[in-house]
């Protein structure tokens, strides 16, 4: 019983890995199997999330999903080899659903409880600004990546995943990944230079100055002709 009673602390004990709280999901005991468990649902469940509604667009969607992967992940739980990350495991399970459940459309943007980067903030006022910033760059990501693109991106920059953990989930080779995620950041950086030349296009206009240099010499000073 006083196993029992500690094993809610797991999802907050850092000492304890992913990786060996699977372990102790894949004991027979009923009491230890479901608390661990309990224990990565509670701390993967936003990152999961969060991985799920950057490939699908939809909020209802991934949060569905979700709740499958976690449900598919126990059912399967005797598959896992803990020599793997626990993360690339549940996370290429939940992208082999969520092929499988693909929809034609393409999503119109990435939910706002998506953006919010899916951690809780020390400081709001200190973080906001670089928040807004993120999110900024993932809506952007929603317009010109393709959805393998996004993915790569979430599972590299969000989750801190390596290239070829990335290949795993994705089920392609590292070297296309790296291809992916060069293609993602060129389509990134050149939308952020078009913004960012129509702001200036917007802004310019308000202050009209007096031509300058090579303009100068060849603008008409309207008094006529000599």
């Amino acid at each position: 019983m006083q196993e029992a009673t500690l094993e809610p602390t797991l999802a907050l004990d850092a000492s304890v890995t992913d990786e060996q709280l699977a372990v102790r999901a894949q004991e027979e005991k009923p009491l230890a199997r479901t608390a661990a468990f309990e224990a990565l649902v509670t701390r993967l469940e936003r990152p999961l999330y969060g991985f799920l509604v950057v490939r699908v667009g939809n909020a209802a969607e991934a949060e569905e999903l979700c709740q499958e992967a976690f449900l598919r992940a126990w059912n399967k739980l005797d598959r896992y080899d803990s020599r793997w990350r626990f993360t690339t495991w549940l996370f290429t399970l939940a992208k082999r659903l969520a092929v499988s459940r693909a929809r034609v459309r393409r999503p119109d943007g990435l939910p706002e409880e998506a953006l919010h980067g899916l951690s809780d903030d020390t400081d709001p006022a200190v973080d906001s600004a670089e928040r807004e910033e993120r999110n900024n760059v993932w809506r952007l990501a929603a317009d010109v990546c393709s959805r393998e693109q996004r993915t790569a991106l979430w599972l590299r920059y969000a989750e801190g995943l390596s290239n070829e953990e990335i290949g795993r989930i994705l089920g392609k080779r590292r070297v296309t990944v790296r291809v992916l995620l060069f293609r993602a950041r060129q389509a990134l950086a050149h939308a952020l230079d078009e913004a960012g030349a129509t702001q200036r296009e917007l802004v310019a206009p308000r202050r009209r100055t007096r031509p300058s240099g090579p303009v100068a010499a060849t603008a008409p000073t309207g008094g006529g002709s000599r």
